[in-house]
């Protein structure tokens, strides 16, 4: 609820990665126009998913389009691997990791890493979207493994579903810490802040 006079910028939600790795990116996840004195609602689903993008050009801005969706759990389907075949990505069939809470990708020796013009992105995301992605590099085999522990957070900006984004270019970043048993969050903004309720 926008209780304010804000009024060029949308409502995002995004998720922030508990170990802020260095090369991994947070997406403005979801996004909506949400002018004075109007509200907008988002729905989502705590469904993991693989994601990889051909741009991996990841500055603050950039547009993730992803070009492959792949869904994801954290016991039986939490691995999969990246090729490059043909000149384009490709996930491979998801497999059961033995090691639980995280979801892992290993990208191969094909994949175009730092200086190729082709290097893209790959990381997670949840309820179909992205929410995290790195730019590809070739791992010879050790992978990547994105810890799961999601922290949502509301705030207002300019940036689209699936653009770069960091706190720094955000306007009233606020963390959303559900109660357990919560499910809903009421976000007001007054102009000064967020009043949070949840239910």
């Amino acid at each position: 609820m926008n209780d304010s006079q804000l009024d060029s910028e949308n409502a995002i939600v995004f998720q922030k990665h508990p170990e802020k790795p260095a090369d991994v990116y947070s997406l403005a996840w979801l996004s909506k126009a949400c002018h004075a004195d109007t509200w907008v609602e988002f729905d989502w689903t705590v469904d993991y998913n693989f994601v990889w993008g051909q741009s991996g050009d990841l500055k603050v801005g950039a547009q993730f389009k992803a070009g492959q969706v792949v869904p994801a759990d954290l016991v039986a389907n939490n691995q999969i691997s990246l090729t490059y075949e043909d000149g384009g990505f490709k996930f491979g069939p998801t497999s059961r990791n033995p090691v639980r809470g995280s979801l892992f990708i290993s990208q191969g020796s094909d994949v175009p890493g730092y200086s190729d013009p082709n290097q893209g992105s790959v990381g997670i995301g949840m309820s179909g979207a992205g929410t995290f992605v790195k730019p590809t590099s070739p791992d010879g085999g050790g992978g990547v493994q994105f810890t799961i522990n999601p922290v949502y957070w509301v705030a207002f900006g300019s940036h689209e579903q699936g653009e770069v984004i960091t706190t720094d270019v955000l306007s009233f970043p606020q963390e959303l810490k559900y109660p357990d048993g919560k499910f809903n969050a009421e976000c007001r903004f007054t102009g000064a802040g967020w009043e949070l309720s949840y239910e």
